[in-house]
């Protein structure tokens, strides 16, 4: 659809200065005047200055992608009164490679993006069906009040009640209302009866990546626990 698949952007320069002063480089969908969604990224992820070492261990140039960019919001009001959830929604998505190249900026603000680097990225974006359940074991310190209470599983737009761009989804516990413990909290009564939430969702394969970045991540287990 035009929503889900919109046609590439032109490439953005902006001029930065190394070392950094700050660590984040923060991104907004914007509405006019009203900020949708925002995502950040920590140059000190993406970007490393070496390690003096004897080796000379080198560093890298701050990089990232290409790779979806989630952001994330305030959640939709109808109503439109002001909200105080900031971060709490996904509004979308970003499409994203950044690179970093040395020397004196020639002034360009925009670009188009070479096709070569279109159908570079094209190979990556067939989809797949992924399942996620959640069981919910017990929900303790709640707030209390009259109000029935219920949790939302969700992945993206899939399994968000809010939205009505996807199918729905059984991503919702039933409503229950808080009972006080006796001392101080509240809880849901679940008791023998765990809830279950369950979302079907279709995203591009990234297994490629996963399968490097578990591989990494447990061989740095591994040395830390034989250093232990």
């Amino acid at each position: 659809t035009p929503i889900s698949t919109p046609p590439p952007p032109p490439r953005v320069f902006f001029s930065l200065q190394l070392p950094p002063i700050c660590d984040e480089i923060q991104l907004a969908i914007l509405s006019g005047s009203k900020v949708l969604g925002t995502a950040t990224l920590h140059l000190s992820q993406i970007s490393s200055a070496g390690a003096e070492l004897e080796e000379g261990t080198p560093g890298f140039l701050p990089c990232f992608g290409p790779s979806f960019l989630p952001f994330y919001g305030p959640r939709p009001d109808p109503a439109r009164t002001p909200s105080t959830d900031t971060g709490v929604a996904y509004r979308g998505r970003v499409l994203l490679e950044l690179s970093t190249h040395m020397g004196t900026p020639d002034g360009r603000r925009r670009d188009t993006i070479a096709p070569e680097d279109i159908a570079r990225v094209q190979r990556h974006l067939p989809r797949r069906r992924f399942g996620l359940c959640g069981v919910f074991y017990s929900a303790t310190m709640v707030p209390a009040g009259p109000e029935l209470l219920r949790f939302e599983l969700s992945l993206g737009n899939y399994g968000d009640t809010g939205d009505v761009t996807c199918k729905p989804a059984a991503s919702v516990t039933p409503h229950g209302c808080p009972l006080f413990d006796g001392n101080r909290y509240h809880y849901l009564p679940w008791y023998g009866d765990k809830p279950v939430a369950a979302v079907t969702s279709s995203w591009e394969d990234a297994s490629h990546r996963w399968d490097a970045l578990n591989l990494l991540r447990a061989t740095c287990r591994r040395l830390v626990s034989a250093r232990g």
